[in-house]
């Protein structure tokens, strides 16, 4: 893991701030648990100057480097964000409800324009898939939901997945869904975008 694995913020100075929130949170958290910079680094597989880095603002930490981060130090994601960052209600997901025949295969349920992640509920009849791959520079994360529904990336054997299993895309990897035939029930996936805002995450299913 090196510095490309660094994400991306949302703009100029409030990117700057929640950086810098971030890795006084990961301090925090790394201290309490009486870890050194060099253990903890040894613990997500990377390097001393990156998890020090992160720490002092330098780098924005990827949601995968997040999950690495909160699982060595034994808290929650939502711990390592800072304050007010933790928590933000959104409007009910509608979309939540089962897809009408005319309906796109996904549909979004949360987004907000200054936020970068977005989330899908994605309902493929058997047989059916996405009609076009996506592509961005941010990352996926895939949980099934009900049925079964299989990850086509480009270059790359399709990974079926059932429910309760999950999995995560890079984005840079076009990639779309499809659901096997045979199953008798739809595959249903609950799908969340992390994407640059130049990035279009209506691309699943659009």
């Amino acid at each position: 893991m090196t510095a490309a694995d660094e994400g991306h913020g949302r703009d100029g100075h409030s990117r700057d701030a929640l950086a810098a929130g971030i890795g006084a949170e990961v301090r925090e958290a790394r201290l309490a648990r009486g870890l050194s910079t060099r253990e903890l680094a040894r613990l997500i597989g990377t390097s001393q100057p990156f998890v020090t880095n992160i720490e002092n603002g330098r780098i924005f930490p990827s949601l995968r480097t997040l999950a690495l981060l909160a699982d060595a130090l034994a808290v929650p994601a939502s711990r390592l964000l800072p304050g007010s960052e933790r928590v933000e209600r959104v409007a009910a997901a509608t979309g939540m409800r089962p897809r009408r025949r005319a309906e796109p295969p996904a549909r979004r349920l949360t987004a907000a324009p200054d936020r970068e992640l977005a989330s899908f509920r994605v309902e493929l009849r058997p047989g059916e898939s996405e009609p076009r791959p996506f592509a961005h520079d941010g990352e996926d994360y895939l949980l099934v939901l009900s049925g079964e529904l299989a990850l086509l990336r480009e270059g790359e054997p399709a990974l079926r997945l059932t429910v309760g299993e999950g999995a995560w895309v890079d984005g840079r990897v076009p990639h779309r869904l499809a659901a096997p035939e045979g199953p008798a029930e739809p595959g249903v996936g609950l799908l969340v975008v992390a994407a640059p805002l130049a990035a279009d995450p209506d691309g699943h299913g659009a």
